[in-house]
């Protein structure tokens, strides 16, 4: 027999071998210490787990009187004025206006325990039929804040008018962006499960779908969460009225009440034209301006609740200046700490323009960095699809422009990069606040330049504001001169040396003189 016959036959296992075998896959397999888990799921929630509801304990309000009011506000660095009713501090003590079981079992399943400063005084106050203007830091839960007393009110009135008919909205939630607005959709939907109040997200979907509706058979929608033009466009289209809308809530107000919204806004305003409409208005930073022209449209004396100061960032964020001259020395600053370990992914970085964004995310690609780019030239489901690939881990490093820069909440960031400087407090404390929310603590370092000297100053001013400090020869730097109406003029982000710019622009020149050429040519020729 040859040796091929040999090896042809295999090799034979006996019956008792074969049940080891079986027995042996059957087992899971255990990993050695040296095996790595993957653990860059930053964001994602736990693995649903379902647990038996029970019902909490009730227990007796802490707050009874004015006087503990004030100690408690005092101890949250809370401003109240107006007509506040007291604030609270817990869910359970919100019995006293008699919130909806379902509300409060919903508050319990995704993780709400106990208010935060910004919610203790807001949903008293919405439930008491107050206007409201609220200012609190980013990451402080502003979203649940007026999400949960809008819910509540909704359905005491589903309840009283539960068979008359559907007359159209009953409550407009506005924000700047499409990313905030699908995030505040998303906490409305969650907290409204097993309720009769329907939630709806204008988006191109649902645009689409009023369209193909009869207008005898009109979509019912309690709460509508959009963002400026897209709402203005369906009112104008006629696929629903605002005339029946009772709670409207401005989010991130002083950038909807800024020069680039406010024009919608006011066509918003004057849609809702129930003369007993309660306003709730919300930033987490609040201009003098800003706060005057709110005034303009809410009530003559409506509820102010300030945390924290008006324009200041989050405790939990540490906040760093770091010189770099120049901007190819911003482009080695970056490079050295993504290759060097010293920073923790997931990590924002923000810049001036769409090409500033586009040009850096060339440059760190290059650099086989984890590095996506996310800006407003992109399409929707395009910005959808990066969000969740970030919030998944996929992606390590998001650069951005000030699209991400408002309300967005991912929790997991550990570190914010100004690579060019925002030219205010506002834009500045926005973008920071992307990090060292709900309590966690982050970090936030600003690249500046020579030329980055003359728009530093608000920077400078919410970190003093903060109790960090900052150089003398900084500050009097600063003071000198501000110029914040403008952007500055950067050069371009680019490690191609000079020689071969100017023969890349050359070759250019040569192309399109060529081409003027052959169509004069034509011209003559015809």
């Amino acid at each position: 027999m040859d040796l091929f016959n040999i090896l042809s036959k295999g090799a034979r296992i006996s019956k008792e071998q074969k049940n080891e075998l079986k027995k042996f896959a059957a087992e899971p397999a255990k990993l050695d210490d040296h095996a790595v888990d993957r653990s860059l799921n930053f964001f994602a929630a736990p693995q649903k787990v379902r647990k038996t509801y029970v019902e909490p304990e009730l227990k007796e309000i802490e707050i009874q009187n004015s006087s503990q009011a004030q100690e408690f506000r005092r101890l949250n660095r809370v401003k109240v004025t107006g007509d506040a009713p007291l604030p609270v501090t817990s869910f359970q003590d919100l019995r006293k206006w008699n919130l909806d079981s379902k509300l409060t079992r919903n508050l319990a399943k995704f993780g709400f325990e106990k208010p935060t400063a910004i919610q203790s005084e807001s949903i008293p106050i919405l439930l008491e039929n107050h206007d409201l203007l609220a200012c609190a830091p980013t990451g402080s839960g502003k979203t649940l804040a007026f999400v949960t007393p809008i819910l509540q009110q909704l359905i005491n009135l589903k309840i009283k008018t539960e068979n008359s008919e559907y007359t159209g909205p009953t409550a407009l939630i506005v924000s700047p962006t499409r990313e905030l607005a699908n995030q505040i959709y998303e906490v409305a939907a969650q907290l409204s499960k097993g309720t009769a109040i329907q939630v709806a997200l204008l988006n191109k979907k649902q645009i689409t779908k009023l369209r193909n509706n009869n207008a005898g058979n009109k979509q019912k929608m309690d709460i509508i969460i959009s963002t400026p033009m897209r709402l203005v466009e369906g009112v104008k289209e006629d696929l629903y009225s605002l005339g029946s809308v009772q709670y409207m809530v401005l989010d991130e107000a002083d950038k909807l009440l800024g020069d680039e919204f406010v024009h919608q806004t006011d066509e918003i305003l004057t849609f809702c034209t129930n003369s007993h409409i309660v306003k709730a208005i919300f930033s987490a930073t609040m201009p003098s301006n800003v706060e005057e022209l709110a005034h303009t449209v809410m009530t003559a004396q409506p509820c102010r609740v300030i945390v924290g100061h008006k324009e200041g960032a989050a405790d939990t964020v540490k906040q760093e200046l770091l010189y770099c001259g120049s901007e190819a020395g911003k482009l080695t600053a970056i490079r050295q700490m993504m290759t060097g370990g010293e920073i923790v992914p997931p990590i924002l970085v923000f810049v001036q323009s769409i090409q500033r964004a586009k040009a850096l995310f060339h440059e760190l690609l290059y650099d086989k960095v984890n590095v996506d780019v996310i800006h407003s030239d992109l399409p929707q489901n395009q910005r959808e699809r990066t969000i969740n690939q970030f919030k998944k881990g996929d992606i390590w490093v998001l650069i951005c422009t000030d699209v991400l820069a408002r309300g967005i909440d991912f929790q997991g960031v550990n570190l914010v990069i100004n690579y060019d400087v925002p030219m205010s407090a506002q834009a500045y404390v926005h973008r920071i606040g992307r990090t060292g929310r709900a309590g966690r603590e982050g970090k936030a370092i600003t690249f500046y330049t020579n030329v980055d000297v003359e728009t530093l100053r608000p920077v400078v001013n919410v970190m003093r504001q903060s109790g960090l400090d900052v150089s003398d020869w900084l500050v009097q730097a600063t003071n000198k001169r501000n110029r914040r109406d403008k952007p500055v003029k950067r050069t371009r982000i680019s490690t191609v040396p000079k020689v071969f710019k100017n023969q890349e622009r050359h070759k250019n020149q040569v192309v399109q003189g060529t081409k003027r050429k052959q169509d004069l040519l034509k011209t003559k020729t015809s």
